[in-house]
């Protein structure tokens, strides 16, 4: 077995793992955010969790099996921690990125129908 086979098997663990993990977390602790955005309709933020979850897995996983295809020879131990450091490291960026960006755009459309609530000083006993 070479250093590329080694590499894709810790890259698709590693990866892998991340993106499950952080999914089913994002997807048990988004629960209350979403209610909180669209105002307590649980229906709305049950459905709305569970496709951003689906599109999660999609984008991430996919992204993750196409970058197998993206990288150069490897031929030492250095340069496989290397390649599995910048490989992952890219994934877990962009999941850090699409985070960010879905949390934004759920907070304005909660802001827009003023559902968000942001302190506890702006809710009612």
């Amino acid at each position: 077995m070479n250093y590329n086979v080694i590499t894709y098997c810790l890259y698709l663990l590693i990866t892998l793992f991340v993106v499950v993990y952080v999914g089913n977390m994002l997807f048990r602790n988004g629960c209350p955010f979403l209610l909180n955005t669209f105002g307590g309709n649980v229906q709305l933020a049950d459905a709305i969790n569970r496709i951003l979850l689906a599109g999660y897995y999609l984008i991430n996983i996919g992204y993750a099996v196409i970058v197998l295809k993206v990288w150069k020879q490897v031929a030492s131990l250095q340069e496989m921690l290397d390649v599995l450091g910048n490989k992952a490291g890219t994934i877990i960026l962009g999941l850090g990125i699409i985070h960010m960006f879905n949390v934004v755009v759920l907070a304005a459309i909660g802001r827009k129908k003023g559902y968000l609530i942001l302190t506890n000083k702006n809710q009612q006993p």
